[in-house]
């Protein structure tokens, strides 16, 4: 409800004159005032609304480019970038050696075959050490282990790793999934390179103790 200006009488919308003291009513002054619960609502809407557009488009982004894991995104470039096509690359026994707390191999190696592998056997569980070149040129060292199907034998293609023995297969850089074995894609741990040789540390491939 609205009251006249001047002598303070009631008046219904859309009176134009005061009908108790004839004081014109302007337009405005017979709109009737918001309640401060729709104020308090339509300002919380406000607030709102833009926040949920924000969050959504991250969340929109995110699943369009996925984080590059950790470990990965702190690997050394080696090589030039590497574009997997249809055709699969498979897994190459290589030559390895232990010096120190490190586990040896030949960068040449990886770069020749560009998905190598190794078994360690020197701690209480043998475990099997897989590297691959990145597509952008990036070495990679994991654990060459699924332990939802027990598989340790992968191959790549089309800029994947293909589980051998299910359906699983993850995005080399994100290690996103795109089957079942979501989160139990070959474990990437930290290495670095000396001249031409890749270190890998015994105690990451040691102390390794899975993900179930």
């Amino acid at each position: 409800m609205t009251q006249c200006s001047t002598c303070g009488f009631t008046l219904a919308a859309g009176t134009r004159y005061c009908p108790n003291c004839g004081t014109a009513v302007s337009a405005a002054s017979t709109e009737p005032l918001s309640s401060p619960h729709r104020s308090t609502t339509k300002r919380v809407g406000m607030v709102l609304f833009p926040l949920v557009l924000i969050v959504g488009a991250v969340i929109f982004i995110h699943y369009l480019n996925p984080s590059v894991h950790s470990v990965i995104k702190q690997q050394p470039v080696v090589t030039t970038p590497v574009e997997y096509g249809v055709e699969p690359v498979v897994m190459a026994p290589i030559e390895f050696r232990e010096e120190g707390g490190d586990l040896v191999f030949s960068l040449d190696d990886l770069k020749r075959y560009r998905l190598v592998r190794f078994e360690y056997r020197g701690g209480q569980t043998p475990r099997s050490v897989m590297a691959y070149l990145a597509p952008t040129g990036q070495l990679v060292t994991a654990i060459s282990y699924s332990e939802h199907c027990g598989s340790t034998e992968f191959t790549i293609k089309e800029n994947k790793i293909f589980c051998a023995r299910c359906p699983s297969n993850w995005d080399m850089m994100t290690m996103e999934a795109y089957a079942c074995c979501a989160k139990y894609f070959p474990d990437p741990i930290p290495s670095r390179v000396d001249g031409s040789e890749v270190r890998v540390p015994k105690l990451f491939v040691g102390r390794w103790a899975g993900r179930l």
